[in-house]
């Protein structure tokens, strides 16, 4: 019957006709079963249906075969019910199967030698459709050539070890300005390296691109795309599809992989059967998952197989990721950081993270924006004079943004801007200038309501957590004009099967939360208040949700931009303006006095510039705690525009965890000798970050007497260059440099310290590189007193209660993944603590079990879950051996 439907026996021989007198076409078909499952899977369609017209088949019959997930089990279930009809069936199967066979075997070879214009006409198709660069708020009309307007992305090998816990664009600065300068590893990527091996490893086949919004995620995707088309990367894979989760939350019922990329592709309907059979030459390209409406639903244990298969999108997406659905295609996925945690890790191979523009890059920006060599130059260097504006174009969007702004304001003769909420103030006032068909339109009553309609959407939208609207969702959108809507949102139309669906969001994070501020700066009638805690937690708004929207109502409430509204939107004035202001006051002074996180205060503090502010701010004590925020240039710029205005002794400043190095401590040193207590720990502090602090400690001015070093990696070069500055020292009073990698060679020449300092009266160690005959030979030191090196009665259960009291106080106050990174730290250091002979510490045991176990059961993210479980099991065995 042909070599179509042969199927080797046990043996590995094939037979050579399916007519062979000695078995029955039953007896054939049960004997290679698992071969024809495997070969009839690409025509299972034309058998049941050539099955049915020639009533070979009934109709319930046909419907049972077509309802199963995938072909093979299509197969499967068309030969259970052969094998029940009998042999006369089994005949006529196998008849019609071998003509289907043979058939489909003449046209695959015409296929075959389609096969390469049809790669040419999809590189032809993805060139059309990426040819151009599409900038924020373009004219109606206007194009850019994406070779033209490209600027390079910094990419690096890595990704995001910590949560963002604030606003993910404001805390990323440091982390960025870290990855960019990291000296110990080559760590910089060219998009076209992304697919290849680095070193010996093997190629990596699922890839995970993150960066914040606005960072340049979509115009990363458009550049693969671009470059693969142009046949200048990527020339290993045949076929490039890019799907965006944008489009994918419009399939709201069960799916195949073939009917998902047909929705977008579907010119290569015809061939989709060839492309999954040669998978590890094709590219899945994934854009913007922290969009996804299922992003918390990925990490499942159901699979889909075959493209065939309908499922969930959910489990379609999950199996493409881990490999269970075409193992051998390569797979990326762009994200934001937020929602980071939501994606099963162990199948990542590559993690990569987009940290924008370096210099010369935000330098060529400007050019390629302004297309005029003199202009781009003059306006680059007023921008790089100004610390806060250059900081802020290291985001494509923001440096958008600026690019628009400074073009057109000088018109309007306003003032070069000074906070972020500056800029976006008269990027709103040119927007409305020169974007709309009417320039004279902002005085009009009607486009102020339309302002105020785009800021109510904004606030609703924040209140629901959404950043996406759908057409047939807001009543605003469609009453709002034409103009303001192609202004301020963008707008994808997606096809289905009986409508067009209409797609829309602010053209940036950052904007829909400015226009949220408007909104609650100039409506007097809210639904809700989204300032009022209790609204906060009935909405489920946690910390830190709403910094950047805070901000930005500060500047809307300051001075300065309400009269730019005033004069260029003919907008009254705010009645919340004093409210605000008493609001910030009170909070400034309570923080203050209760060590609260601060940070967020001081950018509204900033964001206001009316230094007269400073005399209402009263607290009985200046306690200002940064903890767990990744610091930034800016970050470091409205803590020191506040103590420079404040002027108090500082009880305490906590710069715990944010990355702070030895320019930030250098710019801090004015302020550091009026502070009593500095805490600087699980910072990666070089020997220059060590001298800065030396620097604090040997001042006659010094008024530090606690100084935290713990987990800083310090070593015994940093450690003795303290020892030396303490020789000039008369305050401090306490030394903590726990978990760091300090030897007994250093430690024993530091014991020698009260022979020359008699108010330091403990160096905390432990965790360091100590052997338990170093502990032995440091006992018999003279001054061994204020070496505390293990956890031991010396200094008393109270002393070491305060140690702990402010660890677990740290894991309160610390996410699931934070507490997984903080307290692994921990662990290490009493592992390396040796003589731990206290019964009191099995206390501390037993209510870190509780609260881990607490965390475990509230813990909706499993790969996060699974960490704290392990962490909990390994405090578990240390305590056993107390």
């Amino acid at each position: 019957m042909g070599e179509e439907l042969v199927a080797c026996d046990e043996k590995g021989t094939a037979p050579q006709n399916w007519q062979l007198p000695s078995e029955s076409f039953l007896l054939f078909l049960q004997k290679h079963r698992v071969q024809l499952v495997e070969d009839l899977g690409d025509c299972i369609d034309c058998i049941a249906e050539r099955g049915l017209q020639e009533n070979f088949l009934s109709k319930d019959d046909y419907e049972e075969i077509v309802y199963e997930r995938g072909p093979r089990n299509q197969v499967r279930k068309l030969l259970d019910i052969i094998c029940c009809l009998g042999e006369e069936h089994a005949r006529f199967f196998c008849t019609i199967s071998k003509q289907i066979k043979s058939t489909n075997s003449k046209k695959q070879v015409t296929k075959n030698n389609e096969y390469p214009k049809l790669i040419q006409k999809h590189k032809d198709v993805l060139l059309r459709r990426n040819e151009y660069i599409k900038y924020y708020n373009s004219r109606h009309g206007e194009k850019y050539c994406f070779s033209d307007h490209f600027v390079n992305l910094l990419l690096v090998n890595g990704h995001y070890t910590l949560e963002i816990k604030k606003n993910e664009l404001l805390t990323f600065g440091q982390q960025r300005i870290h990855l960019q300068n990291k000296k110990e590893t080559k760590l910089d990527l060219r998009s076209d390296q992304l697919l290849q091996k680095l070193h010996e490893r093997c190629a990596p086949k699922r890839i995970l691109v993150s960066g914040v919004a606005g960072i340049g995620k979509s115009v990363f995707v458009q550049k693969i795309l671009y470059d693969f088309a142009n046949k200048k990367a990527y020339s290993k894979f045949d076929f490039a599809l890019n799907l965006t989760f944008r489009d994918l939350n419009l399939i709201n019922k069960p799916t195949t992989l073939r009917e998902i990329i047909c929705k977008k592709h579907g010119h290569l309907s015809q061939i989709l059967d060839e492309i999954f059979n040669n998978s590890e030459k094709l590219l899945m390209i994934f854009d913007g998952f922290d969009e996804f409406r299922f992003c918390s639903q990925v990490d499942l244990d159901q699979y889909v197989f075959d493209p065939d298969e309908r499922a969930e999108l959910p489990q379609i997406f999950s199996s493409l990721l881990k490999g269970e659905l075409l193992p051998e295609a390569s797979i990326v996925v762009t994200s934001r950081p937020t929602v980071l945690s939501h994606i099963p890790v162990d199948c990542i191979d590559r993690f990569v993270v987009i940290t924008g523009f370096s210099g010369l890059e935000i330098e060529d920006y400007f050019q390629k924006f302004y297309r005029d060599n003199v202009k781009g130059t003059e306006t680059f260097g007023y921008v790089s004079e100004n610390h806060f504006l250059f900081t802020l174009c290291y985001i494509p969007a923001f440096c958008w943004i600026v690019c628009s702004v400074l073009n057109e304001s000088s018109a309007l003769h306003i003032e070069q801007p000074k906070t972020m909420t500056d800029i976006y103030c008269h990027y709103l006032v040119v927007l409305l200038k020169y974007h709309t068909r009417q320039v004279d339109s902002t005085k009009h009553e009607a486009m102020l309501n339309a302002i105020i309609g785009l800021g109510q959407l904004a606030y609703n939208s924040l209140l629901q957590h959404k950043t996406l609207f759908y057409g047939h969702d807001s009543e605003i959108i469609n009453e709002l004009p034409n103009d303001i809507v192609n202004s301020f949102l963008d707008n994808t139309f997606v096809q289905e099967l009986d409508c067009t669906e209409n797609v829309l969001s602010f053209t940036h994070l950052t904007i829909q939360e400015f226009f949220a501020a408007f909104y609650y700066a100039y409506e007097v009638n809210l639904s809700y208040d989204i300032m009022d805690t209790k609204v906060q937690e009935k909405l489920n708004i946690g910390s830190g949700h709403l910094d950047l929207f805070i901000r930005f109502l500060s500047g809307l409430l300051s001075v300065r931009n309400q009269s730019i509204f005033q004069k260029h939107l003919r907008l009254n004035g705010s009645e919340k303006v004093e409210s605000y202001t008493l609001w910030l006051i009170e909070c400034l002074n309570k923080s203050c006095e209760k060590g609260y996180f601060i940070l967020n205060l001081l950018h509204c503090f900033f964001e206001q510039q009316r230094s007269c502010l400073v005399r209402r701010i009263k607290p009985a004590v200046l306690r200002l705690n940064m903890s767990d925020s990744i610091f930034s240039p800016i970050d470091l710029d409205v803590l020191t525009y506040f103590l420079g205005h404040v002027d108090m002794d500082i009880e305490e400043l906590d710069l715990t965890a944010t990355h702070v190095n030895a320019h930030y401590l250098t710019e801090l040193l004015p302020y550091l000798n009026r502070c009593k207590q500095l805490w600087v720990g699980e910072n990666n502090l070089d020997l220059e970050a060590i001298k800065v602090i030396c620097k604090v400690l040997a001042s006659p001015d010094c008024k530090m007497k606690q100084l935290g070093l713990g987990w800083t990696e310090l070593e015994d070069n940093g450690f003795l260059m303290i020892y030396r500055a303490l020789k000039y020292n008369q305050s401090l009073e306490g030394l903590w440099v726990e978990g760091n990698c300090i030897s007994y060679t250093a430690v024993e020449e530091f014991s020698e310290i009260p022979s020359f300092n008699s108010t330091l009266k403990y160096a905390v160690l432990l965790g360091n590189e100590l052997k338990p005959d170093d502990l032995t030979a440091l006992a018999t030191k003279p001054h061994r007193r204020v070496i505390v090196a293990q956890i031991d009665n010396d200094f008393g259960q109270e002393f070491w209660k305060g140690w702990w009291d402010w660890i677990f106080q740290r894991c309160k106050m610390c996410n699931d993944e934070k507490i997984v990174a903080f307290l692994t730290k921990v662990y290490r250091g009493l592992g390396l603590c040796l003589g731990k002979n206290t019964g009191w510490m099995g206390e501390w045991y037993i209510e870190l079990d509780n609260f881990l176990q607490e965390r475990i059961m509230n813990c909706s993210i499993n790969n996060i879950k699974k960490r704290i479980e392990t962490l909990k099991q390994m405090f578990l065995e240390q305590s056993t051996n107390l």
